[in-house]
This record gives C-alpha cells, sequence and structure tokens, in this order.
C-alpha cells in the first residue's frame, strides 16, 4: 500500500531464567510439628533440573515482566523411613512471544549491526579520532581558502588588448601589489640650503619638517660647531633666531652657563700663588649687542665691520645679568681676571668705558687686537695670547665665550664654558 512504511522490527523482551529455589525441612523439625502431617501422594524424585547458567549482571538487574504469575509452592513431607521432605519453589519460565506480522523480527545472529552513535564511539576511544578528524579537515578548507585568495591576489585583471591606459593601470596594481610591506625611506635633508645659507643665498629646499623645526636642528649644528662655516643666518631661520635671543630660552641657556661655571669654579683647587687665571671674552659674553643686531635682521645680514665699529662707539652695550653675577664671584674667589676681546686698541677708552658702565670693574688685564693681529683669524690670535699668558706663569683654569674661536686652538683652558649665540659666526 502506497505512503505505508513497513513493520517495524520489535524486539521481544530478553527472557530471564532463574534457578529452581529447593528448600530442604529436616524429618525431626515436621514431627515436632502439633498439627498432623498432611496426607499426600508417595514421594517421587524431582525431575532433572536443566543445566543453566545463572543470568549475567545486566540481566539480573531487570525487573520480572508483569505477565509472569505467582510462584507455587509445594511442601512435601514423609515419614522418617523416606527422604527428607523438600520445599521447592517453582517459576514457571516465559512463554514464547506471541508471532504476529508486525512483532515478527528474523534471529539475532541474521539482523544487520546497528550504527554506532557518538556516545558509543566515545565509550570505544572514536570520539577523539571523530575529532582530530574534523578539525582537520576545517584547517584543509582553510588552506584552500587563504590559497585561493592569495592566487587572486597576485592574478590582476588581464588588461585589455591595445589599451595602453588598461596597461598602465595594470601594471601600476601589479607594482602595488607586495607580498611584504614597501621599505620606508626618509630623505633627510641635504647640504645645498645649508650652503646655499651660508652663501647668503635665498635658495631653500623644502623638507618633511616645519621651518622651525629645521631651524631649532639649525641653531643647535651651529652651537655645537657642526656646521661649515656660515657667513649669515638662513632667511628662512631669521624669525627663529629672532624669538630665540629676545625670549626666555636665550636668557635660560645663558643662567644655566653661568651657574654651571660658577660651581665649577667654586670646586676648583686654586694654587694660592695668585697664578690662577679666568679669561672672559666681551661682546655676546659680558656685554650684549642685541640693540645692534636688532636693526641687522638678528644675523641675517652680512657681518659689516664698519657699522659694527660705529655702534662699539656708542658704549650703550648693556651687560649680561649672569655673566655679571659669574664675573664678580670668580674674582671674589681669588681668580685673576684677564678679558681677551677682538675689539681693536681703536676702541680700548670706549670698551673700558662700557663695562664699568655696565658694573664691571677690578679686571686684572684687558687684552684688544693689535695691529698686527688684524689679519690673524680670532682663532690664531687668542691662542697666542693665552700662550703668553702661560709664559708669564698664569694657570688658565677657566674660560668663557660665546664662539668656538674664543675657547679652541692652543694654550686651552682646563675648563671651557661656551655661551649661546646663534647670530654670527667668527672663525
Amino acid at each position: 500500500m502506497a505512503g505505508t512504511s513497513p513493520p517495524r522490527c520489535v524486539a521481544p523482551p530478553r527472557r530471564i531464567v532463574l534457578p529452581r529455589i529447593r528448600i530442604q525441612l529436616s524429618p525431626k523439625s515436621i514431627a515436632s510439628s502439633s498439627s498432623p502431617p498432611p496426607t499426600s501422594p508417595p514421594w517421587r524424585p524431582p525431575p532433572p533440573a536443566t543445566a543453566r547458567s545463572l543470568p549475567s549482571r545486566s540481566r539480573r538487574s531487570h525487573a520480572f515482566p508483569a505477565f509472569l504469575p505467582p510462584a507455587v509452592l509445594s511442601v512435601t513431607t514423609t515419614p522418617q523411613q523416606s527422604p527428607p521432605a523438600r520445599l521447592a519453589i517453582y517459576r514457571p519460565r516465559r512463554p514464547p512471544p506471541h508471532a504476529s506480522p508486525a512483532s515478527a523480527c528474523p534471529p539475532r545472529s541474521l539482523r544487520s549491526p546497528p550504527t554506532p552513535g557518538v556516545w558509543d564511539m566515545a565509550r570505544g576511544g572514536g570520539l577523539v579520532h571523530t575529532l582530530l578528524l574534523v578539525l582537520l579537515l576545517l584547517l584543509a578548507a582553510a588552506a584552500a581558502a587563504a590559497a585561493s585568495a592569495e592566487v587572486e591576489l597576485l592574478q590582476p585583471a588581464a588588461p585589455a588588448q591595445n589599451d595602453p591606459e588598461s596597461e598602465d593601470a595594470a601594471a601600476a596594481q601589479a607594482q602595488a601589489q607586495h607580498l611584504l610591506p614597501r621599505p620606508l625611506v626618509i630623505e633627510l635633508p641635504s647640504s645645498s640650503s645649508t650652503a646655499a645659507a651660508a652663501e647668503g643665498g635665498d635658495e631653500h629646499e623644502p623638507g618633511p619638517y616645519p621651518d622651525d623645526v629645521r631651524c631649532a636642528s639649525w641653531r643647535l649644528a651651529a652651537e655645537a660647531n657642526n656646521l661649515a662655516p656660515w657667513k649669515a643666518v638662513p632667511r628662512e631661520c631669521a624669525a627663529h633666531v629672532r624669538d630665540y635671543v629676545t625670549g626666555a630660552a636665550y636668557r635660560s641657556d645663558l643662567d644655566l652657563v653661568a651657574r654651571e661655571s660658577a660651581a665649577y669654579a667654586r670646586a676648583a683647587t686654586l694654587g694660592g700663588d695668585g697664578r690662577d687665571a679666568w679669561v672672559f671674552d666681551v661682546d655676546e659674553t659680558l656685554l650684549s649687542n642685541l640693540p645692534y643686531y636688532a636693526d641687522h635682521g638678528y644675523g641675517l645680514e652680512l657681518f659689516d665691520h664698519h657699522k659694527f665699529d660705529e655702534w662699539v662707539e656708542r658704549g650703550e652695550a648693556l651687560a649680561i645679568p649672569s655673566s655679571l653675577e659669574l664675573y664678580n664671584e670668580v674674582r671674589g674667589l681669588g681668580f685673576k681676571i684677564f678679558l681677551l676681546t677682538g675689539r681693536t686698541e681703536g676702541h680700548r677708552g670706549v670698551t673700558v668705558y662700557n663695562l664699568n658702565r655696565q658694573g664691571f670693574h677690578d679686571w686684572d688685564k684687558l687684552v684688544l687686537r693689535a695691529a698686527e693681529d688684524r689679519k690673524k683669524t680670532a682663532t690664531v690670535y687668542k691662542s697666542e695670547k693665552r700662550k703668553e699668558m702661560e709664559e708669564e706663569g698664569y694657570r688658565i683654569l677657566g674660560n668663557s665665550g660665546d664662539q668656538w674661536s674664543d675657547l679652541l686652538g692652543s694654550s686651552m683652558s682646563a675648563r671651557s664654558f661656551k655661551l649661546p649665540n646663534p647670530m654670527y659666526y667668527i672663525p
């Protein structure tokens, strides 16, 4: 009949076979009974019991089926001459199941083995193998997906034939698609802008940094004597230098140099013979010429000796406060004070006037450039003057100046202190 499923094979319940239980009563116990023994047929030996093995542990755990009839209790007694009385309890065996088309099943030996479930596989140790197999299948699927994506990435779309624009786009796309990132290239500023600035030119090569950052780096290089000889401040750095020398940063740097110099002077061991000397430069070391450089671009213009001499003759240079304090402290500690300047002998009078007016007094020697020293560089000129001091028996323990030419060369001091000055460079 269409739409009707075949009859389901219902396995019959498991048959439970119980052993026959025998209870033996002795004749003595039966005779002592007050009631007379009942009459019974003559005793016959019981039929031999069929040898059956006890049911397994799993079979004994089942309850008796409801259809089994109750046990039959039979007691047989005989006189003393007969065999002992026996009490037997019989449990009839379970009748065979009713054969019907819906419940008829083939023998157990002919049935197909049931399909093992997950729990059966777990009990047999197959769950771990199943999980490993599933994991391996997932990994293989992920690797295949990644390989296909990589192939798609490495195979750009083919450009249209006879189409230059498509070919260029495809080439650019292929160039952009790299398995590894391209190296980061940082282009440092070249020396062309520095050379142009040293010549006073206006050329400026743009770089990856703002002008203020580039100019701060330039000023640091100038203070550290890392630049080639330069004649003027780069035009793009004029505002940076102006803000620096007129702001708090310049005064803070001057104060720091003065504090370190004073600490060194206090810790120095003097000979006690009046031969320990300290050398000071004058311009931008003791006296500040900022009013003059404010009118000339704070170093943006090329240095003009004639205009600067006119400024010196006015005697209006201002004292640097931190340098004045250092000057007085070093002198009070017992150092000999030598003033070594690049000014000429023709400016001796106005220089002494300007120094005294600003609070500098009682120095031991003021050395100015003579006529025969005009063509010498500042480094050579000041090295020779320091050598003359040593030949006179002085020990130069300290030296303060705003130019490296004030400090380098021969006959250098035991300790030198460089004051900041980004406005001009004197070789």
